[in-house]
């Protein structure tokens, strides 16, 4: 059996292209995780993926740091499969479900590629985090830095998002029940919790 796990890193991005390429090589299963997650605990999705998972079977994801955010848990991840006697296949590198010919110096070359993806993936990853704090002084210094953009709010990228927050705004205004609201728009009670600070803050500053 074939076994695709795809994470993307927030609930609006679209997972499309990804879930069209597991089906392309032959996926019987697709987990998809849509959230963000620091490690491996936090990305509950991913652990029942790996538990589902059998021996013989094909575990399948588009790149190497799926399997974890850092250097330790992509090692941790490919050795847990190996224990179940379960293949790896990562699409953006074809070598990894190719036989490369004496099985002993495939297994070798195999896990050396994936030692050093994941240094590479780790320090991509440390580079990118310097970067954007780097560019967030900046900002900061220059005055123009405004934070993370908030999912649901009177700007928020998605249209339909901002429809729903003027909602919770008016649930809110009416005095439903935090629980009612989150549940009647399927979002968690802690954004619903945001929203009513930053109406409180906005007319605290009026």
């Amino acid at each position: 059996m074939k076994v695709a796990y795809i994470r993307v890193s927030a609930a609006d991005q679209n997972e499309a292209r990804q879930v069209e390429e597991m089906k392309e090589v032959g996926a019987d299963k697709i987990f998809i995780e849509k959230q963000s997650g620091s490690t491996i605990s936090d990305r509950p999705v991913f652990q029942e993926a790996m538990d589902f998972v059998r021996e013989s079977d094909y575990f399948i994801v588009e790149a190497l740091d799926r399997l974890g955010r850092n250097y330790d848990e992509i090692i941790e991840s490919v050795n847990y499969l190996k224990k179940k006697n379960v293949n790896l296949l990562i699409t953006s590198l074809p070598i990894m479900a190719e036989a490369i010919g004496n099985p002993l110096l495939d297994k070798f070359i195999k896990d050396l590629i994936i030692q050093i993806l994941a240094m590479i993936a780790e320090q991509e990853r440390a580079e990118s985090k310097r970067r954007q704090a780097q560019g967030i002084k900046i900002a900061k210094e220059k005055g123009i830095y405004k934070g993370r953009p908030k999912e649901y709010s009177p700007t928020a990228k998605n249209p339909q998002k901002r429809v729903i927050y003027h909602a919770i705004v008016d649930e809110l205004g009416k005095g439903t029940a935090i629980a009612k609201i989150a549940k009647k728009y399927d979002i968690t009670r802690r954004t619903i919790y945001r929203i009513k600070g930053d109406i409180s803050s906005s007319q605290e500053k009026v």
